[in-house]
């Protein structure tokens, strides 16, 4: 594994097809998952419009998705938003980008890691009445993770995409037979602000939500050494991931809402007071159901775990190649060709601080999960915001800019960006009341390793993002 001073080190090189990148970024936004957790924390203020409210965060992710189309037409590489903003904004904002993602998709990882063994113990509690400890089945999803990822990128997308077939079908099932039930419950007014108790201001509340099941969409682009054709698998995997996935949360929010007959205030009032309505919904109108519910929502977090491990390797592979990491994360595997050191390093980090935050705050939604998932969607989205700057400046001097593609849709991108944004930092209870000022403490630190560097290693800054595909 040892890298050579002066080779560059490579990934393996056109093992992967359009399909395999749709499987990686539908699982990273976890859809199953993401209707599970999120539904239920954006009811109470959200109500009867989470259809609309989940419809609008499709259009937004949407617009951030082009960004990612045009810029991976241009420069398909591992690094993806860290290549993108080196080169749209400068090195100062592609090496924050870098910083920021890594520890955004880092901590991700983190809290599925513990997730999947809180949601684990309590599934084989309630089937079996044995209750063994989370972090058994936490190191159990890890061992695999680590097997798949370092052995190949190719079987990993093979086993997410499996998952994920199984996982929305089962659900899409489940809002079909919810539907039929429904009766009176099916209505048009789901789609209309005056469904929420809050009209538009709910929505816009269930909006942060909907934005948040889409963080990920963009991992296949972190694929683009490894793919055939990567100027236009890529596009065409992050644009198919996005419809494809959208779809079914709006068809399936749709599901949730009429069969739990939101449109009457006695069932929303119920509605809201549900931590599972899935699950409800299941024992109702679908018995047969009910465990396999439960049990692919826990593939759902295992798919999602090792989806978002594979993407954020591949950040932090391309960093260390650069030198603006420790040169030793570019290191592969000598057969495989995985970005090995970067694995190893990225499932330390989800061990050595997810096990003691889980101890603290507990493994499950509520605790690290979402302690967690919160710090990474503040970085996350920074860097989405980042991105359409990046494409408006990259393409204001180039020719062939178009007007809507490099332009408008970029900057209403950056628009509806801004209120999730706002929205997730906004202090919380302990622990979350934490979430902004671990945030700004990472930034900062990114910027003071970053003005260390550009004075100490010039040659390292200037070539950062300069590795493609191609």
């Amino acid at each position: 594994m040892a890298v050579e001073e002066g080779q560059q080190p490579r990934l393996a090189r056109n093992v992967l097809t359009v399909p395999n990148c749709i499987a990686l970024s539908a699982a990273a936004m976890a859809p199953v998952l993401a209707v599970v957790l999120n539904a239920p924390a954006a009811a109470p203020t959200t109500g009867a419009a989470l259809p609309l409210s989940f419809l609008i965060a499709f259009i937004a992710a949407l617009l951030v998705g082009n960004t990612v189309i045009q810029f991976a037409r241009e420069m398909p590489s591992a690094g993806s938003f860290y290549t993108f903003n080196r080169q749209g904004l400068g090195s100062a904002a592609g090496f924050l980008t870098g910083w920021l993602f890594a520890f955004g998709y880092g901590l991700f990882a983190l809290g599925l890691f513990t997730a999947f063994g809180g949601f684990a113990q309590s599934y084989v509690a309630g089937v079996t009445g044995l209750t063994l400890p989370w972090w058994l089945f936490s190191a159990f999803a890890m061992a695999v993770v680590l097997f798949l990822s370092i052995r190949s990128i190719r079987t990993s997308v093979q086993v997410d995409l499996t998952m994920l077939t199984i996982e929305i079908m089962v659900f899409v099932i489940l809002a079909v037979i919810a539907i039929v039930h429904a009766g009176s419950g099916n209505s048009s007014t789901y789609f209309t602000p005056a469904a929420s108790s809050r009209g538009i201001s709910g929505v816009g509340f269930g909006m942060v939500f909907g934005l948040l099941s889409f963080a990920g969409f963009d991992a296949a682009a972190t694929l683009g050494e490894e793919t055939k054709n990567p100027r236009r698998s890529i596009p065409r995997a992050v644009i198919g991931a996005l419809v494809a996935v959208g779809v079914f949360y709006v068809f399936v929010m749709y599901g949730l809402a009429a069969g739990y007959h939101l449109n009457n205030p006695a069932s929303l009032k119920v509605f809201v007071s549900d931590p599972n309505p899935f699950i409800t919904l299941a024992h109702r109108d679908a018995p047969w159901l009910s465990q396999i519910v439960s049990l692919v929502a826990m593939f759902g977090i295992f798919s999602c775990f090792l989806a978002v491990h594979n993407a954020v390797v591949r950040v932090i592979f391309s960093m260390g190649r650069d030198r603006v990491l420790p040169r030793w994360l570019s290191r592969t595997h000598p057969k495989y060709h995985s970005p090995v050191a970067a694995i190893w390093a990225t499932a330390g980090f989800a061990v050595v601080c997810g096990m003691p935050i889980a101890l603290w705050i507990g493994p499950g939604a509520s605790g690290a999960y979402g302690f967690t998932g919160s710090i990474g969607t503040v970085a996350v989205v920074i860097v989405y915001l980042l991105s359409n700057i990046a494409l408006i400046r990259y393409f204001a001097r180039r020719q062939g800019r178009r007007l809507w593609r490099h332009v408008i849709i970029p900057a209403l991108g950056i628009l509806a960006l801004v209120y999730p944004l706002w929205s997730t930092l906004q202090p919380g209870s302990p622990p979350f009341n934490l979430v902004p000022i671990i945030s700004g403490m990472w930034i900062a630190g990114g910027l003071v390793i970053y003005v260390v560097l550009k004075s100490k290693s010039p040659d390292k800054v200037a070539s950062m993002g300069s590795t493609l595909a191609d």
